[in-house]
């Protein structure tokens, strides 16, 4: 909040308050007559003027009322000193911004130093929101490597794998922690604990739910996208184990080469099982991804098609997502990092403008729908190389 408006809400502060101060202008406003004691705290927001508060969220300023507050030198919110200025400190009341900085030792009291150098606590919780943990770089992270996790509230966190195995800390901000996995991490949720609460990922790490390639035990036609590792190809490190590499030293608009499709046909593959079950609308397509030079240009096209040894882009109704994270700029990457594509974005018809957000049609019903195929295909503007690296393509719960 900025100092004018700051300014209004003291302009704006209930009569009563107001009335308080204008009587201590007629004596001494810091003249001590008993004990200090405090009656009550509320907002100085006009709107919440009639609600007395028992806490309040860091930053936030206070009326404090009372009687005999005037010869107050220190103000305490846990073990955080708050900043007062003198002018708001008079003999019945007491403006103060609540300390921002997130307590280590919360005993959930206000403590009053005076200039005799007595002490007044009073019952008052600083709410500290509890961490909220919305995202992941790459879910797929070797043991003893960094996973960096995105989220907020981060206030002297722990970081526990699947089976409550706690991590080490490496850095961490508000925002952001960074933590080296766990020597036999397993597949599960992630959870990061302060001393205001827990937060538990909806995403999984190394996430094996309806895993459709993994280039491993799970595979695409090879004569499309080469299955690669980081031995055949060092610029690109493992994610976990072999992996699709899209490469190529110059490629352009509408360019059909089978080095630049991955091709998946369940007739050679899992058989006649749908990619995925349940609502469009709940589930996402994931994948990690890993793209060591600048991409632009074309876009990769990914769609499903029906039980058949065939790409299926010709099918009637075949439903498009376009993945161009290349709109606003050359794009790469740092490492491996999981994607993720919701549904509700295959949304384009083939023949769709380049240029459309909207699309003209959607992606309704999985049940008949058992290949996958990713590509890069699309008008460009001039031809330019490529090096993409895909790893455990999987249709999940969002």
């Amino acid at each position: 909040m900025n100092a004018f408006k700051k300014f209004l809400i003291f302009l704006m502060l209930p009569a009563t308050l107001a009335g308080v101060m204008s009587c201590e202008k007629e004596e001494n406003p810091q003249a001590s007559d008993g004990p200090p004691v405090v009656h009550y705290i509320r907002s100085t927001d006009p709107a919440l003027s009639d609600s007395l508060l028992v806490g309040t969220f860091m930053g936030s300023l206070i009326a404090i009322v009372g009687d005999n507050l005037g010869e107050t030198r220190e103000l305490w919110f846990n073990d955080q000193r708050a900043t007062l200025n003198p002018t708001y400190v008079t003999k019945k009341s007491i403006l103060v911004n609540v300390p921002s900085t997130v307590p280590v030792v919360v005993n959930n009291k206000m403590r009053f130093v005076f200039a005799d150098g007595s002490e007044l606590l009073h019952d008052f919780s600083v709410n500290v929101p509890a961490p909220t943990l919305s995202g992941i770089k790459s879910e797929y992270v070797p043991d003893g490597e960094t996973i960096v996790l995105e989220g907020d509230f981060f206030f002297e966190p722990k970081v526990f794998f699947p089976d409550n195995v706690e991590a080490v800390i490496t850095s961490f901000t508000k925002t952001q922690i960074e933590a080296i996995v766990p020597t036999g991490a397993t597949p599960g949720q992630i959870s990061v604990k302060t001393t205001f609460g827990t937060a538990k990922s909806k995403f999984f790490f190394r996430d094996n739910r309806n895993t459709l390639l993994d280039y491993d035990t799970k595979s695409h036609e090879t004569w499309t996208a080469p299955i690669r590792n980081s031995a055949a190809t060092p610029e690109v490190p493992e994610c976990s184990g072999n992996y699709a590499l899209f490469k190529s030293a110059s490629h352009g608009a509408w360019q059909w080469v089978n080095e630049m499709t991955m091709q998946y046909w369940a007739p050679r593959g899992r058989g006649n099982v749908p990619v995925a079950t349940g609502a469009v609308s709940d589930l996402v397509l994931k994948f990690e991804a890993n793209v060591p030079i600048e991409w632009k240009g074309v876009r990769m096209e990914i769609f499903f098609g029906p039980f058949a040894e065939d790409h299926g882009r010709d099918v009637a109704g075949t439903v498009f997502a376009r993945w161009r994270p290349w709109k606003n700029g050359p794009y790469k990457t740092d490492g491996w990092e999981t994607i993720s594509i919701p549904l509700s974005e295959f949304k384009y018809g083939k023949d769709d403008p380049e240029d459309s957000e909207i699309g003209s049609t959607a992606l309704t019903n999985l049940s008949s729908l058992t290949n996958v195929t990713m590509m890069l295909f699309g008008p460009a503007d001039a031809a330019n190389p490529i090096e993409i690296a895909i790893d455990n393509v999987r249709i999940v719960q969002n």
